[in-house]
């Protein structure tokens, strides 16, 4: 029998324990591949600020007498003498001189701008304005008696228009409809109201059937994006909440807008335009851009 060489056999288990000793070693140090970090999306600051510097001022009349108590606004609205139907907290009749303020929205740049859609209970509205009436005394508001006359003006006035109140809920306005008609004038529409507040020159024109639009980005954090639809046909302005649109009759043509503004002031914007046939989600993204930009395209809207 053959002898095993004990320095031999030492040798090769040395060899041995060595080998797996760097092996394990190899082991326990090697750098683990790291998963693919979710891409960070960009983030806006609330784009409230920015619309606010550029909707319609309040405009503010000084009535020191019947000689000057028809009002003119800017964009033609009419407020026609009131006095005699205000009354302050007490309910007692006032003296001259007293305030009457407006404001004026007829654009759907407007609206956008001072965030007042065109929506009753969910439903669309076919609109040719909207407009805000209050009237104050010595910094108190002023309250009716009685009802007071307004005229808004329209070249092509629709018989359908009715006046619509705005609700104001701290978030958004909802139109009720007051079922009073207008009356139809050269000057467009003369209607008459017995309360202050936002009233619109309106007509229903959704029924609660047709499709939504839900907004996503893969890049953009959506959740201080301004979100608006316009609607040409119905000059309807909708204000996306919770990035879910109301409904939309399928076959409507839409104008989409978002906007948004960074930390340093930055603004961006997306725009689109799609005709809906079935709820859909879109995706986005959105890109830098300016002022001018950005009101020439409401303009064009």
């Amino acid at each position: 029998m053959k002898k095993i060489n004990l320095f031999t056999t030492l040798f090769v288990f040395t060899l041995f324990i060595t080998a797996a000793s760097v092996n394990l070693g190899c082991k326990k140090d090697r750098i683990e591949v790291p998963e693919e970090e979710e891409e960070e999306l960009n983030e806006y600051e609330s784009v409230n600020d920015y619309l606010d510097s550029k909707k319609q001022e309040e405009q503010t009349f000084e009535i020191t007498g019947p000689s000057n108590d028809t009002i003119v606004g800017n964009q033609g609205t009419r407020i026609y003498g009131m006095k005699s139907c205000l009354r302050d907290a007490n309910g007692d009749t006032i003296d001259y001189p007293f305030n009457v303020h407006l404001v004026e929205l007829y654009t759907p740049k407007d609206m956008i701008y001072w965030q007042m859609p065109t929506i009753a209970n969910g439903n669309i509205l076919e609109t040719d304005g909207e407009v805000r009436i209050r009237s104050t005394k010595d910094g108190e508001d002023l309250g009716l008696d009685c009802p007071f006359s307004f005229e808004m003006p329209n070249s092509a006035p629709d018989a359908d228009i009715t006046i619509f109140k705005g609700n104001d809920n701290g978030n958004f306005v909802d139109w009720t409809n007051t079922s009073n008609s207008f009356t139809i004038t050269s000057y467009g529409y003369l209607g008459t109201t017995n309360s202050f507040g936002w009233l619109g020159a309106h007509k229903q024109i959704g029924n609660g059937a047709g499709s939504t639009i839900t907004f996503d980005s893969e890049v953009d954090n959506l959740t201080n994006v301004g979100i608006f639809i316009y609607i040409p046909a119905s000059k309807t302005v909708m204000q996306v909440y919770n990035l879910t649109s109301g409904v939309i009759a399928d076959g409507t043509i839409v104008k989409i807008v978002l906007m948004a503004k960074d930390a340093s002031g930055q603004l961006f914007s997306y725009t689109d335009i799609k005709t809906m046939n079935g709820s859909t989600t879109m995706t986005v993204s959105l890109t830098e851009t300016t002022d001018t930009d950005l009101t020439n395209y409401l303009d064009a809207l």
